[in-house]
């Protein structure tokens, strides 16, 4: 699950530097694109049955809600806001989850978890309230980002049910990636006509080309990851490790695309650092 918040987190500014030259269904389709088709040629070489028989239906549904609703919020809304504003918001999971679990799954909710994700909670309003002073940060764009996070969680409650069977994860996380590449295609060319993407511009290896590629791998490995995760790590304690995307999402912005880092922010991830470290203590 590590791995998977290190895309998640890593993510938003590679999606702020290449909507400077795609418009939002067009970084949609190569994103998707690019990790259906790499997904599709792991289960091959994994010899994975493929049947719609064997998977099920579940998997077109989780592909609807995650990834494509989730990461299309997630391209209108860093549209408007900063990128570590997102991030921020993803460590707002440990509120919902841990109840959410309860709600569909029965898993108990401990007290540490309780303690923790109110830290996080703590070091996450530091690092959305100091980014909306010096990282332009939108609270229409943060809401949508935040609409996203609620589709998540409904998608980890459906993606637990699933993974908890004897359905191959390489399967679902094939028709998750082909939803998603069918979906955002339908849009772009009978929804969207009037795109401005052009074939031979985007061969150039521009800045936001070069990001849109990593971007699809970042999608290919994280999605991987989390639905690996989904089988063997309790909802509660998966969704705790979500603040981590804060401290790594502030590095990645600031490599990406010189993020101004204020000591307001280091302070509020060493809060967030420490609210997701407490679950994990006396654990047997």
């Amino acid at each position: 699950m590590f791995l998977a918040v290190i895309g998640f987190g890593s993510g938003p500014p590679f999606v702020k530097l290449a909507l400077e030259e795609f418009q939002i269904v067009d970084l949609l389709a190569v994103r998707f694109a690019i990790a259906f088709l790499l997904m599709l040629t792991f289960a091959l070489i994994m010899r994975v049955d493929l049947s719609i028989k064997k998977i099920g239906l579940a998997p077109f549904l989780m592909g609807l809600l995650n990834p494509f609703l989730v990461t299309l919020a997630f391209h209108v809304g860093l549209m408007l806001t900063s990128p570590i504003n997102g991030v921020a918001i993803i460590s707002t999971m440990p509120i919902m989850q841990p109840f959410v679990a309860k709600i569909f799954l029965n898993e108990k909710i401990e007290i540490k978890v309780l303690i923790g994700a109110f830290i996080t909670i703590i070091g996450t309003y530091i690092l959305l309230s100091s980014q909306t002073i010096i990282g332009q940060g939108n609270y229409i764009g943060d809401f949508i980002i935040f609409a996203g996070m609620t589709l998540a969680s409904i998608n980890e409650v459906i993606g637990r049910k699933k993974m908890q069977t004897n359905v191959n994860q390489l399967g679902v996380n094939t028709y998750q990636y082909f939803t998603g590449f069918i979906l955002s295609f339908l849009i772009l060319f009978i929804i969207w006509p009037n795109s401005t993407f052009g074939y031979s511009f985007h061969l150039e290896f521009t800045p936001s080309v070069i990001a849109a590629i990593t971007l699809s791998f970042i999608t290919f490995g994280s999605y991987l990851f989390y639905n690996y995760a989904l089988r063997r790590v309790p909802i509660g304690r998966i969704s705790l490790m979500y603040p981590l995307t804060g401290p790594i999402g502030a590095l990645s912005a600031w490599v990406v695309i010189d993020a101004e880092i204020t000591l307001k922010i280091f302070i509020s991830l060493g809060i967030i650092l420490v609210g997701t470290v407490i679950p994990y203590i006396n654990k047997k």
